[in-house]
């Protein structure tokens, strides 16, 4: 489980819910100060990700709503903090994506060729 911040992610959004509805839906338990719902990629539903002013906004949104469904919504959706990218699974913590900072990179192999001795098929040709 992530540790306990201000964004929480949400799962199981309705096919029809926009930014401005999202943002109604979740004021109603704070102050939302950012949010975003994004492209559903073909699921049959959506997410988005919400930053409340306070983490105690947020705590009572994960352990309440989770499951739940919340006012304006006519089905349960999924509440969990928001990972963060440093450390854990993901970009940063020997996730997916390797053990780079970088979003960018794939594997292990440095950026910049530099005096790495990672694979890399592009490799400076000798002679």
């Amino acid at each position: 489980m992530a540790v306990p911040n201000t964004n929480i992610f949400i799962g199981d959004l309705p096919m029809e819910m926009d930014d401005d509805m999202l943002k109604q839906v979740f004021s109603e338990y704070g102050t939302v100060t950012w949010s975003r719902v994004f492209d559903s990629g073909g699921k049959p539903n959506k997410a988005a990700i919400v930053e409340f002013a306070d983490i105690e906004e947020a705590k009572w949104c994960v352990e309440n709503l989770d499951g739940n469904i919340p006012q304006g919504l006519s089905t349960p959706v999924k509440v969990m903090f928001k990972r963060s990218n440093d450390g854990g699974k993901g970009y940063g913590g020997g996730g997916k994506f390797g053990s780079s900072n970088n979003p960018f990179v794939y594997g292990k192999a440095s950026i910049g060729g530099g005096g790495s001795n990672a694979f890399s098929p592009y490799a400076k040709g000798k002679g």
